[in-house]
């Protein structure tokens, strides 16, 4: 097992911290949502195997509010083999591409953390992929040059919720008004203000569509609702469920009075069914796009008929 240190300096500033004191109950859940931010952008990078540790190296700074860290990486021989590098460079890459440091040359790695700033909320015209593992972005008439695991890291929902931990929490409270990350000492920093800050707030990822049928059915009404969202109550025989009733003429119906029933009648209907895939599995909604007929469930006898 090999390891690599790297120390690095979070900063918080704002006139709440003139004292040089912070709230441990900011303070904590942004140090611990680092270490994850760290390690799921690890996990990313290089697999399931390597871990990101981030522990506390001093006491507290005078100045604003600040503490210094320790970020080492461990894994095993193989892995270092297989991507070619070595573990004096693994937690650097990975500081790197979060976007909180790693000096390239003169200029700071652009990572996770510019390339939210750098969109703002907007929209991607485009993504190009280059020879050299990067990749180009456009947006509106504005283009940059990322690496590919850059983007990889920003689709990371668990690590953007960290992120937002780390970033955007803190700063929201009154009188905390800047974050910042410095590897050397204070030369140089990464900087995020509080009007910047609410770029870290991340939103619930869209559920992804996996799969859309429509089946006839026969579904008897539990509940019903005249609500604008028509979401009716059902049950098929082996469970109950809430569904959409879209079926425009059967609603016109029932608004002009034109047909009657009641709870307990059943409903013979084409059903759509979809499935997302969400945080946590699966979801499934219902819709009843058409109603074929209405059936009373009280049996009756049938007519001995000749035949």
């Amino acid at each position: 097992m090999d390891d690599d240190n790297m120390k690095l300096r979070v900063v918080y500033d704002g006139p709440a911290l003139d004292n040089n004191e912070m709230d441990v109950r900011d303070l904590a859940p942004a140090l611990l949502a680092l270490s994850d931010v760290f390690d799921e952008a690890a996990r990313t990078i290089y697999g399931k195997d390597v871990r990101i540790s981030v522990k506390v190296n001093a006491s507290f700074r005078a100045g604003s509010f600040g503490v210094d860290l320790i970020a080492s990486s461990s894994f095993t021989q193989h892995l270092i083999n297989l991507f070619a590098g070595n573990a004096a460079t693994a937690t650097c890459n990975i500081i790197g591409l979060v976007g909180f440091g790693c000096v390239t040359g003169k200029a700071i790695k652009k990572g996770v953390t510019q390339f939210i700033t750098w969109i703002n909320g907007r929209k991607i015209k485009s993504v190009d992929p280059l020879p050299d593992g990067k990749v180009r972005v456009t947006i509106d008439e504005e283009e940059q040059i990322f690496d590919l695991l850059v983007l990889e890291l920003y689709q990371n929902y668990k690590l953007r919720q960290s992120l937002e931990r780390v970033i955007f929490t803190p700063l929201e409270r009154e009188g905390i008004n800047n974050f910042a990350v410095t590897l050397d000492g204070g030369e140089s920093f990464v900087s995020i203000s509080k009007s910047e800050s609410i770029l870290f707030k991340v939103g619930s990822p869209d559920d992804r569509k996996i799969s859309e049928s429509v089946t006839e059915k026969a579904l008897q009404l539990i509940d019903i609702s005249f609500n604008e969202d028509h979401k009716w109550r059902f049950n098929d025989g082996t469970s109950t469920f809430h569904a959409l009733v879209s079926d425009k003429k059967f609603i016109s119906d029932i608004d002009s009075q034109a047909i009657n029933f009641a709870k307990g009648d059943i409903l013979l209907v084409s059903l759509k069914i979809t499935q997302y895939l969400q945080l946590g599995g699966i979801k499934t909604s219902y819709e009843v796009i058409q109603v074929k007929e209405i059936i009373n469930p009280a049996r009756q006898i049938d007519l001995p008929l000749e035949e």
